[in-house]
Formats: structure tokens, sequence, C-alpha cells
């Protein structure tokens, strides 16, 4: 799990992207993931090339990839079986089984977790939602039935089966590798943003620079504000790690995404109030440079306000709750399905809103706001799950107030602002898989002896 290893795999999704070979790509990934997998006992290792190769997809042309990829599907045989004999291999020394109160507090010795019973009810609330109410051909669809168990049960076998993967004792390697990792994603995520343009301008000679409209700005845009909180964390030891947060931050504008304007505006304060917090050292110089950041941005004003009109006028339909924008009527259908099925919701499963917005071959009828897909989808016991759920994962990241657990918490939450305009979190793979690894590292990683706590440290050490 070395640093110089995630490095040569994100050049290597580097190369695929000038080349456009992103089925070459799933072919390249596929092997080096499931070789990691079988010669590894870590199964962590396996993160680099599997959200590597999700991020690579992820440009493909959205109303074509199902059609592109789905000959390759057999290929999906071979991680599988890369994992099984992982399992087989690398046994967990851990029996998977949830953790039993002992004096009104749940053991923390046994297998389970912190978060094994609200996952549970999430789980069990997501296989109740519409029934009775969908029938049983839009329940058991293929999409439907498989993203429903994905959501649920299949995050809470991955949960138990990380957790029991993952040693105490491996407490120091994991924050490092998991940094690494971030930071690859957000570079190469940087990186496919900034050649899109240069292959769009080069393409036609004399060509203006203009914000481009392309379909992956959503995703790309999720994937960057999740990493950009892990550049700032490098950057409390190496302040030119800043370099990366800023090239991570212009790719998510230049992306056109209105999730990414808004909410990698808010992630990126948070992350600079996070700076200013921890590295006491180099405060002033930090305060200093923002002011001069800040003045330069308003001077700059009349010429980025013409460049990002398009994003920001999209932006306002939304905010004047504009008849033709489609995720307004999402919202207002999403409230009155509640109101039709206020106790167990219509369920993932239901397509009744595809006169509002067709989904693409493969995905479901989204509502694009994760607050209104769980009043919607699940009803009053989604409510409750969810809550208990949401409150247990602060819990969680906030266990100990040190830089690496912040930094968590950070990305984390990035990501639960973009799924207010996006299916965000209820993608179980990437988003949601992400925030499973980050809850057990979070867990796993109580004892770093490099970590210091929040109060009264100014110096702080971090991943290699």
């Amino acid at each position: 799990m070395s640093g110089w290893g995630v490095a040569a795999q994100a050049g290597l999704a580097a190369l695929l992207v000038i080349t456009r070979a992103d089925i070459i790509g799933v072919a390249v990934f596929i092997p080096i993931f499931s070789a990691i997998a079988v010669l590894s006992n870590k199964l962590l290792a396996t993160a680099a090339p599997f959200f590597l190769t999700t991020l690579l997809l992820i440009q493909s042309q959205h109303t074509t990839a199902y059609e592109r990829f789905r000959p390759l599907f057999w290929v999906l045989a071979l991680p599988i079986l890369a994992m099984l004999l992982h399992l087989v291999i690398y046994p967990p020394r851990k029996l998977i089984f949830p953790p039993f109160f002992r004096g009104g507090k749940p053991s923390q010795t046994v297998g389970g977790g912190r978060a094994f019973w609200p996952m549970l009810a999430v789980s069990i609330v997501i296989v109740l939602g519409g029934v009775g109410y969908i029938s049983a051909e839009e329940y058991f669809a293929l999409t439907s039935f498989a993203i429903m168990l994905a959501l649920g049960f299949g995050m809470l076998i991955a949960y138990l089966w990380l957790r029991c993967a993952m040693e105490e004792s491996d407490s120091d390697e994991l924050p490092r590798y998991l940094t690494n990792v971030m930071l690859a994603i957000g570079l190469l995520g940087a990186f496919m943003v900034f050649h899109h343009y240069a292959a769009w301008l080069l393409a036609v000679p004399g060509r203006s620079f203009r914000l481009l409209a392309f379909q992956w700005r959503n995703n790309v845009s999720t994937f960057l504000m999740m990493a950009l909180p892990f550049a700032f964390y490098k950057a409390l030891r190496q302040p030119a790690w800043l370099a990366a947060a800023a090239a991570m931050f212009a790719a998510m504008l230049l992306s056109g995404s209105r999730g990414g304007l808004v909410f990698g505006a808010v992630t990126l304060l948070l992350c600079m109030i996070y700076l200013l917090v921890f590295d006491k050292r180099r405060r002033k110089i930090y305060l200093g440079a923002l002011g001069v950041l800040l003045v330069a941005f308003v001077v700059s004003l009349r010429w980025l306000l013409p460049f990002f009109t398009p994003v920001i006028d999209r932006l306002l339909d939304t905010i004047r709750y504009s008849d033709d924008e489609i995720r307004v009527a999402l919202y207002r259908r999403g409230v009155e399905d509640f109101l039709r099925r206020p106790i167990f919701g219509t369920g993932l499963g239901y397509m009744g809103n595809r006169d509002v917005h067709v989904s693409a071959p493969g995905a479901l009828c989204w509502y694009h706001n994760s607050i209104i897909q769980i009043i919607g989808s699940f009803g009053a016991m989604g409510i409750l799950a969810y809550g208990w759920l949401y409150f247990n994962r602060a819990k969680i990241f906030l266990q100990r107030r040190s830089p690496f657990h912040v930094t968590l918490l950070l990305s984390w939450i990035s990501v639960e602002l973009m799924s207010l305009v996006n299916p965000g979190v209820f993608v179980p793979i990437p988003y949601l898989l992400l925030v499973i690894i980050f809850m057990v590292v979070s867990e796993k990683s109580t004892r770093c002896s490099f970590f210091e706590p929040l109060r009264g440290a100014s110096r702080f050490a971090e991943p290699s």
C-alpha cells in the first residue's frame, strides 16, 4: 500500500485519459485490482485501482456508456473471483457479528462496529420501501433490486468485512494509504477536466476559451469535493499541496456543475477554516494570502461573471423554483409521493416520475436530493432510520478531533452537500462505499501515534 504504487496507478489512468481508451482502461485495471486482491492481505489495497477505474468510467458518454460496456460485463467475474479468493486466503481473524450490549454500552471488542445497528435499520427500511404500493415487477426489476440491496445490506456487509479485515495494528498505515488514494482521485479528476478543455480547444484552431457543458460534470465534481480536504490535510506539513487544492477547486468551477460551484465553495471555505485552526504557525501568512486572493477575486469579477453566466443562470432557475427546472419538479413530486405514502414511501423501484425526468438506462428515477429521496422513497420510517444513521456517522467521525479525523468529516460533509442536488450517497458505488471506508478507517485509527488532538497543538504530522 505504498504511495509510489498509488502514484503509478494514477499516472497510468492519466495516460488512458489522454488516449481516450476507457474500455482499455477497464481491461487494464481489472487485472491490477484482481492481482492485488489475491496477492495482498490488505483489503484496502484494492481501493486505488477500484476508485481510479470508476473515475475513468464517468467520462464515457452518458447516453451510450451502458450499451458500450454491456458486452464487457462478463469481465466482472474476474474481480469477483479474486475477492472470493482473498476471503479464503486471508480469512478475517474475527467473526462477523453485531456488537452485543454489555452493561448498557455496546462492546467494542467484537466485529460488528458502532454503525452496525443503524445500518441494519436503514437496510430493512430500504427493503420495505414501496412494498404494497409498487408492483412486484417494478420491485424486483434488475436495476432497482440490485441498487436496493447494494445500498442497504450490501453496504452493511462491506462495512463488516472491512472492519474485520483491517487490524488495529494497521492504524498508522490506513490513514496514509487512504490519503494517497484520495489525492490520486482528486488530481486525476482535475486532470480529466483540464484535458477535456485542452482537447476541445485544440480540436478546432481559433476557438475561444469558454465554459463547456459536459455530461460527467456532477460526478467529477463530487470526486473533487471529497478529495479537496485531503489536499489541505497534506498542506498542514507541506504547504505546496495547496497548489493541488487550487487545481481541484479550479476543475470544479470549470466543470460547469452548479453543485460544484456552490457546495464546492462551501467545502473550500470549511477547508480554509480547517487550515487556520490546525496550522497555527502559518496562520498569519495564510490570513494575509487570503486577503490578497479576496481582493484579486473582487477585481476579476468583471471577467468571471460573464464566463460563468451559463451555470449561474441555471442556478438562478433552481433558486427561483422555475417550472422549467427539472430538479424543482422532482422535489415537488417527492413531497407529493411522501404525502401519498407517508409510512414506507414509494420505494426505489418506483418509476412514476419518468414523466418529469427520463432516467438513463441502468439508472433509477432519482429525486436528485437526499432529503427528498429519503422521505419520498422510504417515508417516515426512512426519516427515523436515516436520522439515526447520520447521527451515528457524525459521532464516529468526531470520536477524536485530530486533523485526520476532521479531514474525514469534511470529506463526508462534502458528499452530503452534493447529495442535496444529485443522487450522491444514494449511489452505492463509488460514493457511499467511500463513506463506508471513511467510517471504518476512522474507527480503526483511534490509536494513531502521530495524530495530535485538536487542543493545544500547533504542529501535526501527516501521511508520507
